[in-house]
């Protein structure tokens, strides 16, 4: 999956919640530098993008 075809895309910097997503259907876009705030050092940001749902695109509907 490419960004383009993303419904929505998340930043996760903790490698359980990005593994949680994963496991749900998410697919991995990009491993990033990232840095996290509450422990004030630098860390691997995952993100990660929800693909629609079969039949389902961004656009449908409207």
């Amino acid at each position: 999956m490419q960004i383009n075809e993303a419904v929505e895309v998340v930043e996760e910097l903790h490698t359980a919640q990005a593994n949680r997503r994963l496991a749900d259907g998410w697919t991995l876009l990009a491993v990033v530098p990232g840095y996290d705030h509450l422990n004030a050092q630098a860390v691997a940001c995952y993100v990660l993008g929800r693909p629609a749902e079969p039949g389902r695109g961004v656009f449908d509907g409207d």
